[in-house]
């Protein structure tokens, strides 16, 4: 059980990881200072539902198990992609890091353009 929870945590951690690299450019694009802890301030909700999904899992593992025996020679995979997906998912649809330096990027190109 522990691997299993290893393999979905190290798949949420590469893809915050991912995640924040992505965010980081984004930030050096708009002359703005990235701060990693604030990037985590602002995906906590992301990465503590995917902290929950990854636990979910591991929980109901032993009904996926029943259903399918064969199941069970690709737990760890299955909790890795889990752990990445799940976050990345997540982080998408729940982030706010890369909403806000979008929003930065938009203002700052109007106001090159002449539209403010």
């Amino acid at each position: 059980m522990i691997n299993y929870l290893l393999a979905g945590l190290l798949g949420l951690l590469f893809v915050t990881l991912a995640k924040a690299s992505s965010t980081k450019k984004d930030f050096e694009v708009a002359n703005e200072k990235f701060v990693l802890r604030k990037f985590l301030e602002n995906e906590l909700y992301a990465i503590c539902m995917s902290v929950v999904a990854i636990l979910l899992m591991a929980i109901t593992i032993q009904e996926w198990v029943q259903v399918s025996p064969k199941v069970s020679q690709y737990v760890t995979i299955i909790f890795a992609l889990g752990g990445a997906i799940g976050s990345w998912a997540f982080l998408l649809f729940l982030g706010k890091s890369k909403k806000y330096i979008r929003k930065i990027v938009d203002e700052k190109t109007n106001i090159a353009d002449g539209k403010v």
